[in-house]
């Protein structure tokens, strides 16, 4: 319960939470009920769904610093010319308390009618960013939209044209694991900055942190020919592969087994695919790896998954709970490398 407790509190481990002053505590407690106020509040006005068309019941405005001086300015002509019965005053105030009106509802239907949709779940590796892809469809212009999740670096689109525009809004991962990056907020502060015009959408975005890449110094590790076994082999036995048989192309498969004779008789897009022998299928354990703890095993893992990748070898994961049959392509890659982002620390 005292870890829960210092979760809400906003302190990463008890001795911070203790350290903390009083005041502190309280800010910190009062900043967190208000949020998840808000948050189940957002829940209810704008629940999640695969996309959004921004309307009046989903766009909130508000006058910036610039547009609460703006208006603190026209009252005081307005008070000046009063005082002093000034007419050319008294239109001056009037003349700017119009435009300050004009640039309210321009800001909010530069927002409204836009349809966002955005991709619900990205892949990535720890300290890189999980690039999710926003799709806007408008049928007029719209001026700098700014899009980021909670807490991350804000990507700005100045000019959104008719149609679809794409966009890809980064989400840092610290930790290996699956995560929300939380909902996605779209704000402008167009025209004059006077009101920054913002939503806060649901997308039910997952993302999937891979582990940290640690490159290894020198050739790679030998592996195992048998996932039960602790045999070495030579790590690549492409050469003895025996041709087997022609599928048709799978995107993501390796340029170099394409059958160029094939396609460039205009016979269709195919890949070679061979046989092994099956005593010679290599595998990769995680116990094998050269580190003591297992978070730096799977950092090596994960860098030579990518490497055999690259060369089309074919190779199967072993992580003692898990077992992945060898064999290659960007599935199986996606597939070894999510079953290292899944593995439970205690296994």
């Amino acid at each position: 319960m005292s870890q829960v407790r210092n979760n809400l509190m906003g302190y990463e481990n008890k001795d911070e939470y203790n350290s903390a002053s009083f005041p502190a505590k309280v800010k910190r407690r009062i900043t967190q009920l208000f949020q998840g106020r808000f948050n189940a509040w957002l829940t209810r006005r704008i629940p999640a769904a695969e996309q959004h068309q921004l309307t009046s019941r989903n766009i909130f405005i508000m006058p910036t610093r610039f547009g609460f001086a703006y208006l603190f300015f026209v009252l005081l002509l307005f008070l000046l010319a009063t005082n002093y019965q000034n007419n050319i005053i008294m239109l001056f105030s009037y003349l700017m308390a119009s435009l300050f009106i004009t640039a309210m509802m321009t800001s909010f239907f530069n927002l409204s009618g836009l349809i966002i949709k955005a991709q619900d779940k990205s892949r990535g590796h720890v300290d890189q960013p999980v690039n999710f892809v926003v799709t806007t469809t408008s049928k007029q212009r719209r001026f700098d939209l700014n899009f980021s999740f909670d807490l991350q670096n804000t990507v700005q689109l100045p000019l959104c044209s008719p149609g679809n525009n794409t966009v890809k809004v980064p989400y840092l991962g610290k930790t290996r694991g699956r995560f929300s990056p939380g909902r996605l907020k779209l704000s402008s502060e167009y025209c004059f900055g006077l009101f920054i015009t913002w939503t806060r959408l649901d997308f039910q975005c997952q993302a999937v942190v891979y582990p940290k890449i640690k490159a290894i110094n020198g050739a790679l590790p030998a592996m195992s020919a048998d996932a039960d076994s602790n045999e070495n082999v030579t790590s690549s036995n492409k050469g003895n592969d025996d041709f087997y048989e022609l599928k048709n192309y799978v995107l993501g498969e390796p340029l170099s087994r394409i059958a160029w004779k094939q396609l460039a008789k205009g016979q269709g897009k195919f890949t070679k695919h061979y046989q092994q022998n099956q005593g010679n299928l290599c595998w990769l354990n995680l116990q094998d790896m050269p580190a003591n703890d297992i978070e730096s095993k799977l950092q090596l893992l994960c860098y030579i998954i990518l490497e055999y990748s690259k060369t089309a070898q074919q190779f199967g994961l072993n992580l003692g709970t898990v077992k992945i049959p060898p064999n290659d392509g960007l599935q199986h890659m996606h597939e070894c490398l999510t079953a290292l982002t899944d593995l439970s620390v205690r296994s």
